[in-house]
This record gives structure tokens, sequence and C-alpha cells, in this order.
């Protein structure tokens, strides 16, 4: 449903990260990625 993504989205985005997607090459499915800030 897509649910999970956007609960995903919004913990990332809340935390200063941010998420993406990404085709990949074969043209087959997608890779998800995420970055998050390192804490100091």
């Amino acid at each position: 449903t897509g649910l999970g993504l956007y609960i995903s989205k919004k913990i990332i985005e809340a935390h200063g990260g941010k998420i993406w997607a990404e085709n990949n090459k074969d043209g087959e499915g997608a890779t998800f990625a995420f970055t998050l800030p390192l804490l100091s």
C-alpha cells in the first residue's frame, strides 16, 4: 500500500535525514536508500 514507505520517510525526515529511490540498472525493481546525520 505504500504506507510503510510513507512512515519510513516521516521518521527519517524527523531525524534530519533523506530517503530516495532509484531504478535498478537492469530495469528490474528499485533500490531505496537513506542517509541520517551523525551524532556529534
